[in-house]
């Protein structure tokens, strides 16, 4: 089989005849043989090529004892000659993602001895896995070395050396490979075994960008973007930055400035609001019935700051002996919350607790009646529920 993706990797239109056609009852798709082809097949942690088979949708490519085989949905004629098309654009785009990668690793194994232990590309992702670890400055550092390389638009090489000359090379390989070894040679960056298809030059990457630094398997992956995948990311992340500007009246560069003035005051006046919330709660309190009135206390209240319902529940249960409880929320329609005349269905979230009651028995109660979702122990629960008022307070 003719592997045209070797010969020229700038051909996407090209002619095969049909070797054979087979159903592959497993994927539900006929897989094709062809005698020569531009497809490059899933391998190496590289996705497959797409693009047309005598007008068919390429579903898949898959390589098995050194044949590519085409998934399509329909049938070919065994015999025939199809013309088919590879998609140039994601095939440059992988070039671009592939030919990165491989001056990233080189970096780091020349700087650090780390190898890579893993490598996916994707229409959505890339990713790199390496047997050590990186900080973020130490990334960033790689990253302005890698783009500078991309900046002096050297060759990308494809060497096949013999067995003789591949003894005294040095290359970077995951696996060991019987038979004739493809290297790809960026001269003083990298030297490595791989079958995919790469860019001329480095400066046909564009630009490399480092997106994520993980750790990973006592190791760390790295996530990163090359080319047009990184001026999209760019032109996403610009036009964020420059909305929430314009939203705050700040400059672009002042972002962050601006967020971090602005988180700090929505904490001063979270905290302001959580002490007037407790106030209105202590009012509450103050307004229900006296334990000499009712072993009970149940409160229900607008107020849903779980920290003050809380304290609320821990101050009724020193003077009640029964159950004490404050629910945060609404009724529904025909409801109006702390008053409410138990019309319509609420949403609530509760804290409940007793010193000598067994809140756990109360939490079953309510589960097994309104279908609430709580949990807890004997001497306290919290959960939320659905239900009005009045129901709630009938069912405690």
């Amino acid at each position: 089989m003719r592997k045209i993706f070797y010969e020229d990797i700038n051909i996407t239109e090209f002619d095969g005849k049909v070797m054979a056609c087979e159903y592959d009852e497993a994927r539900k798709l006929y897989k094709v043989l062809l005698d020569a082809t531009a497809f490059f097949p899933e391998e190496g942690g590289q996705s497959a090529d797409i693009g047309s088979l005598g007008g068919q949708r390429v579903m898949d490519v898959q390589i098995k004892d050194d044949l590519i085989y085409h998934y399509v949905e329909n049938a070919m004629e065994v015999g025939t000659t199809v013309t088919s098309q590879v998609d140039w654009n994601q095939r440059f785009d992988f070039m671009q993602q592939h030919s990165g990668e491989h001056i990233l690793s080189g970096l780091i194994h020349n700087k650090f001895g780390y190898n890579n232990v893993g490598f996916h590309l994707s229409n959505n992702e890339v990713t790199m896995d390496f047997n050590g670890t990186l900080t973020w400055e130490q990334a960033r550092d790689i990253e302005l070395e890698a783009n500078r390389i991309v900046y002096q638009n050297l060759p990308v090489e494809i060497l096949y050396p013999s067995a003789e000359e591949l003894a005294n090379m040095e290359y970077r390989s995951k696996i060991e490979i019987d038979g004739q070894v493809r290297i790809v040679a960026i001269p003083g960056v990298d030297m490595c075994a791989c079958c995919a298809p790469h860019v001329a030059t480095t400066g046909q990457i564009g630009i490399i960008k480092i997106v994520s630094v993980q750790s990973y398997k006592g190791g760390v992956r790295l996530s990163i973007l090359c080319g047009e995948r990184a001026l999209r990311d760019y032109n996403a992340k610009f036009d964020s930055v420059s909305a929430i500007a314009q939203d705050m009246s700040t400059k672009q560069e002042q972002v962050v400035e601006s967020y971090q003035r602005l988180k700090d005051e929505c904490q001063t006046f979270k905290l302001r609001v959580n002490e007037l919330q407790a106030k209105c709660l202590n009012m509450s309190l103050a307004a229900l019935p006296s334990p000499k009135e009712s072993e009970n206390a149940v409160l229900f209240t607008d107020i849903t700051d779980n920290m003050a319902i809380r304290n609320a529940v821990n101050e009724l249960m020193e003077r009640y002996s029964g159950y004490c409880a404050v629910f945060g929320g609404s009724d529904g329609a025909g409801g109006d919350g702390a008053g409410g005349n138990g019309v319509g269905s609420g949403s609530y979230r509760f804290v409940a607790g007793s010193k000598s009651l067994d809140c756990s028995e109360l939490a079953q109660k309510l589960r097994n009646e309104l279908g609430a979702k709580c949990g807890g122990n004997k001497l306290m629960i919290q959960g939320s529920v659905e239900g009005s008022k009045d129901r709630i307070i009938e069912v405690i």
